[in-house]
């Protein structure tokens, strides 16, 4: 949530305090291979794997309301340092994201790859529910990333609500 946001006037969210979601949470099963990490203040969890060019680390986060939107939220993960995309417009959103629904949920689903060296892909989803966002961000060495794209989908089904059986 720290990263730049583009927009109209070139606002940005950096060092801006971002309250995070309380309230309901959803619950999923993460591949045996990932290694989970303490969550912490911002994150819900942290998931980090091994493999082709280092690690990839997969950080899950949730935040009250919509976040500016799906194409603020795919812009502000293009304009990430490590990716530095220009941002695509509302036209683009409909080719750029991929999506998924299951027990209730809609999930959009992006996948960005650097043009910079090493390369780095991130595998990234949001997930509304409950009045906040839930962020699921998957970033790494590009050839490892793109490795474990099954895993992470995979992964992305099997979030659901914490209440359900």
């Amino acid at each position: 949530a720290n990263a730049p946001m583009a927009g109209a006037a070139g606002a940005t969210m950096a060092n801006t305090a971002v309250p995070t979601a309380s309230g309901a949470d959803l619950k999923w099963t993460a591949p045996s291979h990932w290694v989970a990490k303490d969550a912490s203040a911002v994150r819900k969890g942290t998931y980090t794997v091994a493999g082709e060019g280092g690690e990839a680390e997969l950080a899950i986060t949730a935040f009250p309301g919509a976040m500016g939107g799906e194409l603020a939220n795919l812009n502000r993960w293009r304009g990430l340092p490590q990716f530095n995309l220009p941002p695509v417009a509302e036209s683009e959103l409909a080719t750029a994201v991929v999506r998924r629904e299951h027990d209730g949920l809609k999930i959009g689903l992006v996948e960005l790859t650097s043009k910079g060296t090493p390369a780095a892909r991130l595998l990234g989803a949001w997930v509304p529910y409950a009045g906040s966002t839930w962020f699921f961000k998957f970033t790494g060495p590009d050839a490892l990333v793109a490795k474990e794209k099954a895993a992470f989908v995979a992964f992305l089904d099997s979030i659901k609500p914490a209440s359900a059986p």
